[in-house]
């Protein structure tokens, strides 16, 4: 039996690096919102999705009483984000049409739409609860992950308006990877850091730079919405975080800082962007655009939760 490890509560002890990979995902992720972005950038998009995922699964507590109380908190952020998204809709636009089923993006886009992270995690940790509770986990971890796995070919519905077996066997892998603790899992990056990347890099250019190589229309493994390469973007993300903290300790601390704010940034930045995407943003200044407002959505963050802490601490799931 793999009993998972203890992780120190994630609000109160920070690990700089990880929030710097939750930064760095955040930024390609955001890039794409803009509207604006080269075609390129929706490579690295789904490993920042992936890597949202693992994380929230390994930083799940094991406990029972704390995870569905942490569960219930990100299920009530959702709610609020997407009721502030409502009122701010409709002060702009008294006159548009809507239903609750957009309002909380229940079998449809949302009205916000990046709020589908909050809810589709919130129902993900439910089921690992509810499989916890009957003693299912954590004896079967992996094979519940191989499952997962397996179940992954199904690439439909689109992420935003369902629930997907890829991201549940992402929340899944973090979860199995508790048996680890976090400093084990970092040493063994950065001593195999050049094979790992090494690996990486060779997967991406066959399945995803140049799917030529390996493209067959009969192969549905290919068309798996488990894309190995999401996987690889993850683990890429995570060594440059490490080397940031290495060999750029300054912009890491700034980078560790916007990403401990991801909770915020990330409900938020739908509603921030809302104003430019009737225009068309010059491609050319989408990263800057993107850079700036994580920068900007921090520091409101950290002024809102210097007047409102305990208002800012239930948005944030805290």
């Amino acid at each position: 039996m793999t009993a998972p490890v203890t992780i120190p509560n994630p609000g109160k002890t920070r690990v700089e690096w990880v929030d710097s990979a939750r930064c760095l995902a955040m930024f390609f992720i955001m890039w794409l919102h803009v509207g604006s972005s080269p075609a390129w950038v929706a490579r690295p998009v789904g490993g920042g999705i992936c890597l949202f995922f693992i994380l929230a699964g390994y930083f799940m507590s094991g406990e029972p009483g704390r995870a569905i109380r942490r569960t219930l908190k990100l299920g009530l952020a959702w709610l609020l984000w997407s009721l502030i998204t409502l009122g701010l809709s409709l002060a702009l636009n008294p006159h548009m049409e809507w239903t609750w089923a957009k309002v909380f993006g229940i079998g449809q886009s949302a009205y916000n739409t990046p709020l589908w992270f909050l809810k589709n995690l919130t129902l993900y940790q439910l089921i690992i609860i509810g499989l916890t509770a009957v003693r299912i986990l954590p004896r079967y971890n992996w094979l519940i992950l191989v499952m997962l796995v397996g179940f992954s070919y199904i690439d439909e519905p689109a992420q935003h308006e369902g629930l997907r077996f890829d991201w549940m066997m992402a929340v899944m892998l973090g979860y199995s990877l508790k048996c680890v603790s976090l400093t084990r899992l970092e040493e063994w990056l950065q001593k195999n850091f050049l094979c790992v990347a090494a690996v990486a890099i060779i997967i991406l250019i066959q399945r995803d730079l140049y799917p030529s190589i390996l493209h067959n229309e009969g192969l549905k493994f290919y068309r798996c919405s488990l894309r190995i390469s999401t996987l690889c973007y993850a683990v890429l993300i995570c060594q440059g975080a490490m080397l940031l903290s290495r060999y750029q300790p300054r912009a890491n601390k700034w980078a560790a800082v916007a990403g401990s704010c991801m909770m915020f940034t990330y409900a938020s930045h739908h509603i921030f962007y809302a104003p430019i995407y009737a225009f068309e943003f010059p491609k050319e200044y989408g990263a800057l655009y993107s850079a700036a407002s994580i920068a900007l959505l921090t520091a409101i963050y950290h002024l809102l939760a210097r007047f409102f802490p305990r208002s800012m601490k239930v948005l944030t799931a805290g």
